[in-house]
């Protein structure tokens, strides 16, 4: 009879160990977006008695940090987790939950498994967190490691204070999607007119939860246009520096450096500032690549010194060169002045004056030392002018997956009359006589890809309207950041 029972207890085991397996399996860890907030709320709010009440101007904040991590299945966020990276290599804990009808199936424990890896690949030296000493969750950090160290006087109950100690470990892990900035460096109509096109598409998700724009070559109305983005829908917001006038032979170096240090001192309100920085052609010969290399580096370390206390957390630094040494020397130099959001740009260019940018093998190798070192010194990466899903799937393939990265490829294959798909084809849907690219073909790689948006719904009006075509190429970006992992 007990050997039955020991049987009975074991194949329980077993099954609930089948199940937590399973469960697992169909779960993927991401960083949060502000698409998410509402999920989060309501997974909080089963939570209630854990944490109290959390604003949602400080979810917002911690997103726009990328301090939220999520576990979601294919179609529900199931857990969890907002923390904060402090400077004195702690890593605050602020929050954990799971949905409550997913208890005890591993997602809380794969949530705190996936930060810890984060923070060591940050040089973390800790994790802290505080829990009231009268809830069941206190044996489940004693379970995962933690060591309870003190108990402090909480505003309606006592606190249990847990830390656990991380050792040194391997890089930032990349089981995650990259964050994607929206080009919008257009004129305001066309600009107004994409937002209204796609809040009447019915599509969910948010393109313009983070945007990257140069407003020094802007008009007024598109710079007031996205302010109001970040005041009424939460956007983020960066500034690019406009290094591609100078490298279009617009402006002098000197001129952009005094111009963008006065706008950026009185626009204060966008969450990224990228440095000046003087971009080298193609063209340029490793004499000439090496002086921009320099004026990159002496021109920011100037800039820096000149901006307010608290700039330095939101700048980032654009990384160039030919040569390994030239951008790892770049990397030393921006972590030495204190910066820890590294950008990269430096591909090769065709196309008219240069605009297209190419991912080639020597480009793809440069950026995978930039990804290692941003690593080794806990800095986050964004990538420049991604033309197309074809190279940012180009870019996974090689294990290069950045904490973010931009796009205006989408809008500008638009205007030249060609559409993505989420699987890297592109087709020239305008020249679709010339090139043998049926209607039928067409068709297939909207079934291949699973593809369906409202602007690629009528092909005829497709291949007639560049501005279907851009909104269609950027649902398909969409598509393509979600799948790229």
């Amino acid at each position: 009879m007990k050997q039955n029972r020991d049987n009975r207890t074991l194949n329980r085991q077993a099954r609930a160990q089948q199940a937590r397996s399973d469960a697992q399996a169909n779960i993927r860890i991401r960083l949060a977006g502000e698409q998410d907030i509402s999920d989060i709320q309501v997974l909080l709010k089963a939570n209630h008695v854990a944490f109290g009440f959390i604003p949602v101007a400080a979810l917002q904040e911690s997103i726009r940090r990328a301090e939220v991590i999520v576990a979601a299945n294919h179609k529900d966020i199931l857990g969890m987790a907002r923390y904060h990276h402090r400077r004195d290599k702690v890593t605050t804990l602020h929050e954990v939950a799971v949905e409550p009808g997913h208890w005890a199936q591993g997602i809380g424990r794969a949530l705190l498994e996936h930060l810890e890896e984060e923070a060591r690949g940050r040089g973390q030296t800790a994790i802290r967190l505080k829990c009231p000493v009268d809830l069941p969750a206190n044996g489940f950090y004693a379970r995962l490691g933690f060591t309870r160290v003190a108990i402090e006087e909480g505003k309606r109950r006592p606190l249990a204070v847990w830390e656990k100690q991380l050792p040194p470990s391997a890089p930032l892990s990349t089981d995650r999607s990259p964050l994607f900035f929206l080009s919008l460096t257009h004129g305001a109509s066309e600009t107004r007119k994409i937002i209204q096109l796609w809040d009447e598409s019915g599509d969910r998700r948010n393109p313009f939860a983070r945007v990257v724009f140069t407003p020094l070559f802007s008009e007024p109305g598109t710079v007031t246009l996205i302010r109001r983005l970040k005041e009424e829908r939460g956007s983020m917001v960066m500034f690019d520096s406009g290094g591609y006038q100078v490298q279009m032979g617009r402006m002098q170096y000197e001129e952009l450096f005094d111009r963008l240090l006065h706008f950026y001192r009185e626009n204060d309100w966008a969450d990224r500032f990228v440095l000046p920085d003087h971009v080298p052609l193609s063209t340029d010969s490793l004499q000439e690549v090496e002086f921009k290399v320099r004026d990159s580096i002496d021109f920011a370390r100037l800039f820096l010194g000149k901006m307010p206390v608290g700039f330095m957390e939101r700048a980032v630094a654009v990384v160039h060169g030919r040569t390994e040494e030239q951008v790892a020397r770049c990397v030393e130099a921006y972590v030495d002045m204190g910066v820890r959001y590294l950008g990269f740009g430096s591909f090769g260019t065709s196309g008219p004056n240069g605009t297209v940018n190419l991912v080639s093998r020597k480009s793809l190798s440069l950026l995978q030392l930039v990804q290692a070192l941003a690593q080794e010194h806990g800095c986050r990466l964004h990538v420049f002018g991604i033309g197309s899903p074809r190279h940012l799937i180009r870019l996974s393939a090689a294990g290069i997956v950045p904490t973010s990265f931009d796009s205006a490829g989408w809008w500008k294959a638009g205007g030249f009359g060609k559409i993505f798909f989420p699987a890297g084809r592109q087709i020239h849907i305008t020249a679709i006589q010339g090139n043998g690219a049926t209607q039928r073909s067409i068709e297939r790689e909207k079934q291949r890809t699973q593809h369906e948006c409202r602007f690629c719904a009528d092909l005829t009006n497709l291949r007639r309207s560049r501005t279907l075509r851009i909104m269609h190429n950027l649902a398909a970006m969409l598509d393509t950041v979600e799948g790229v992992i």
